[in-house]
């Protein structure tokens, strides 16, 4: 059975690698077609201006302090995040933004896998193969099923704010646990970096940490006195986080009732558990794959946890862990629930992105509380139940298939072959033609189709006082930036 169990399992690690590695092969190549747009301009005319003027990083830099001011005193807080929108790789060169997404891909599935090297590999003891299979399973389902595709990779701005903390938030909860596996003071230092850059970034992703912090913290702490310097990353957190939202922009940007209201919180606690059960049920109901794929997540953490070496953590209570995972998931409704404000489909990647994680942990969890306290069970027996569920899964996948047209790389697929991304291409190049011109004070360049599929696109349009138009006046130098008109 071993045998048959290791070569079943050598197959699969290097199909999900695989699948995962073409999956991702659409998602960059139409990086290529994507452009600056909206809030990527604004945020990046101060940087763009002292680049063009003085050709020095260290004038970019200085720039790129005085945007996280303006902004800080009049939009909105986030001021680890701003600095970093201030840098949109087209200050330095027209066309490249792609670098930028290549640049936060990157990051966002390094971080991902650096978490799943700690809690998989060397928290739950599993081979190092069985680690880097489950997570090529989440990071396929974050790609392809995404709620948006210019959140997670076209939109700079979009991107750098939601997928950058996200990522840094793991990075930062791999950290606590390494800390507190061999207590290296270094990780502490780590920590401290990624949780001052989440605390300068993301309400989300603050709140994920300080409740993981928060239990990890509670459980340890006892046993292991050392563990008091896990307060010092999540101070430098709480400090970040809260330098966020005494920012005199929030009132801007939210109103002037916006602000702490211990009736508010109480709604937002509530409405948030109600709003991410209707989630999970709208997963259950449109996003079949979701599911199939999380079965054989399942399916693959059994074996890895039969095969597992000793585990770190002590596995014990099952239903409490699945509380503390649901109330994880469903925090991460608060922010946008309490600002009561319009926002992107930011939020719901997030979400989306957190469901995903805190579903993947709680299966591994009573998975291996199941093997560390019941009896040895026939393996034959588990391979015919696993085989079954597989199987039905797959039936309800293919009689259900809706979902394929969900997929990020059809989608991508459909966008390039209808020549839509050849023409926004063109459309861009025509636009930036005139906008590079020095000569020409007010621009009018042509205009561009503003469904663009999986890219972000906000139009430029005939009033020269609309959003779009005004920071690619200030970005551009121009007086006024217009489109032609027919």
């Amino acid at each position: 059975m071993k045998r048959y169990f290791n070569k079943i399992s050598n197959i699969v690690y290097i199909g999900t690698i695989l699948i995962f590695t073409l999956s991702m092969l659409p998602i960059l190549y139409l990086s290529f077609y994507a452009a600056p747009s909206g809030d990527d301009y604004g945020y990046s005319i101060l940087t763009h201006a002292a680049w063009l003027e003085k050709g020095s990083l260290w004038a970019v830099i200085k720039a790129g302090f005085a945007t996280v001011k303006k902004f800080y005193i009049g939009w909105n807080g986030d001021w680890f995040t701003t600095f970093l929108f201030s840098l949109m790789p087209e200050i330095f060169k027209p066309g490249i933004v792609w670098v930028g997404i290549f640049v936060i891909t990157a990051f966002f599935i390094w971080g991902n896998f650096f978490f799943a090297k700690e809690m998989l590999n060397h928290q739950l003891g599993m081979a190092g193969k069985y680690g880097i299979t489950l997570t090529c399973i989440l990071l396929f389902l974050d790609y392809q099923l995404i709620p948006s595709t210019a959140i997670g990779m076209y939109w700079y701005v979009g991107a750098m704010h939601y997928m950058m903390p996200h990522a840094a938030v793991l990075i930062s909860i791999a950290l606590a646990f390494r800390y507190n596996r061999n207590g290296k003071i270094s990780n502490i230092w780590w920590a401290v970096i990624a949780a001052i850059a989440v605390g300068g970034s993301s309400y989300f992703s603050s709140l994920l940490l300080f409740m993981v912090y928060a239990i990890l913290l509670c459980i340890t702490l006892s046993k292991k006195k050392r563990n008091l310097w896990l307060l010092l990353p999540f101070f430098c957190c709480l400090t970040g986080f809260v330098i966020q939202c005494i920012s005199p922009g929030n009132k801007v940007r939210a109103g002037e009732s916006f602000g702490l209201s211990g009736e508010l919180v109480v709604q937002t606690i509530l409405e948030s558990l109600r709003r991410s059960i209707v989630e999970l049920v709208y997963y259950a109901k449109e996003q079949v794959l979701i599911y199939a794929a999380l079965l054989l997540f399942a399916l693959i953490g059994w074996v890895a946890l039969r095969s597992a070496g000793k585990a770190v953590v002590t596995v014990r209570y099952p239903v409490l862990f699945t509380v503390f995972m649901y109330g994880c998931y469903s925090g991460m409704y608060a922010p946008e629930i309490y600002a009561g404000v319009d926002v992107s489909l930011g939020p719901a990647t997030i979400e989306y992105f957190t469901f995903l994680l805190t579903a993947g942990a709680t299966i591994l969890y009573w998975e291996a509380w199941i093997l560390q306290h019941g009896k040895n069970k026939n393996e034959k027996k588990e391979i015919a139940v696993w085989s079954v569920a597989l199987i039905v899964v797959g039936l309800i996948s293919l009689v259900n298939h809706s979902w394929i047209s969900d997929l990020t790389d059809v989608r991508i697929y459909k966008y390039v072959a209808s020549g839509q991304a050849a023409d926004f291409k063109e459309q861009i190049r025509m636009q930036r033609e005139v906008l590079l011109d020095d000569s020409i004070q007010e621009a009018y360049i042509v205009p561009a189709n503003s469904d663009q599929g999986p890219l972000m696109h906000m139009p430029v349009t005939n009033d020269e006082n609309a959003f779009t138009n005004q920071v690619l006046a200030g970005f551009y130098g121009k007086t006024k930036v217009l489109v032609i008109e027919d």
